[in-house]
């Protein structure tokens, strides 16, 4: 039995990481980090760190994408939050062998140097300042064996919204902001901007691994195609929201986001072939040795 703290944070246990779409680009991604290492001659792993686990998606997809012979590696589990840890520990304890769990953020942590050979953060850079960004990124560098690799990609960056969708986003900010004038609520004024609204370029994330002493190998994108449920789980996320609605209340501004997917996508919405709406979203898939 692995021993997690009982400390109870506000936890968003991330649906959209359970649905089609989300799964196969972050597979898709996972497949071209695994072939990158195995192109640079790697055959085994000794001990891999998973930064801000959540529920645990991105590594359980990262084992299940790992050849077989390569499986019985120590994994370590960061994240702050202790309630995601607990549901990290409930579906992985099923399929790792080797978990160790540590609740603290990225920025925080301590990690004994050179202790890793790869080092995983899935969909969460994002969230945190510049600094904080370098800082974590130097914590990492310190933390891999020397020729260690690290991988992270994100979806909130410049790039991520091609041209052609910024009227979708459009019409979903202001359909949710009608939404909340009609019931009555109000913006309040003098909010910070949430750091994962600011979309950062991708040029941004390629000097950020160097900056760090890291060697970047590959700076790659990827395109996924979101459906109508897709994006209201993600419209749904508070982060999310309190970028698009900036100075309204986060729990009804997520509400709102939420509501108003469907009016955007029914506008503009491509038709797939079995007829189903989608609209693209682009993800930053990077690779870094130590």
């Amino acid at each position: 039995m692995h021993e997690i703290d009982d400390i109870k944070e506000k936890f968003d246990f991330e649906p959209f990481s359970e649905t089609e779409e989300y799964r196969k680009v972050n597979g898709d991604i996972i497949d071209s980090w695994i072939e990158t290492m195995l192109q640079a001659g790697m055959n085994s792993l000794d001990r891999v760190l998973d930064i801000a686990t959540g529920a645990g998606t991105m590594v359980q997809l990262f084992f299940d994408h790992l050849p077989a012979n390569w499986k019985r590696s120590l994994v370590v589990c960061l994240d702050q939050s202790s309630e995601a840890l607990k549901l990290a520990q409930s579906k992985l304890d099923k399929n790792i062998e080797k978990l160790k769990f540590i609740h603290s953020s990225v920025e925080h942590m301590s990690i004994p140097d050179e202790s890793m050979d790869i080092v995983v953060w899935g969909n969460g850079i994002h969230y945190l300042s510049e600094d904080d960004q370098l800082d974590s990124l130097k914590r990492i560098k310190k933390a891999l064996k020397p020729g260690g690799w690290f991988f992270f990609n994100t979806a909130f960056y410049e790039e991520a919204r091609p041209e052609s969708t910024i009227p979708f986003y459009r019409t979903q900010v202001k359909k949710a902001v009608l939404l909340l004038r009609n019931k009555g609520v109000s913006r309040l004024r003098g909010e910070t901007r949430a750091e994962a609204s600011k979309f950062l370029p991708r040029s941004y994330y390629e000097e950020l691994v160097e900056l760090a002493g890291l060697k970047l190998v590959e700076a790659k994108e990827y395109t996924a195609d979101l459906s109508k449920e897709a994006w209201e789980h993600i419209s749904a996320f508070q982060q999310y929201a309190a970028g698009a609605l900036r100075g309204y209340p986060i729990n009804e501004a997520s509400l709102a986001m939420k509501s108003a997917v469907e009016t955007a996508i029914n506008q503009h919405g491509v038709i797939d072939k079995n007829g189903k709406l989608y609209v693209v979203r682009k993800w930053l898939a990077v690779s870094a040795k130590a």
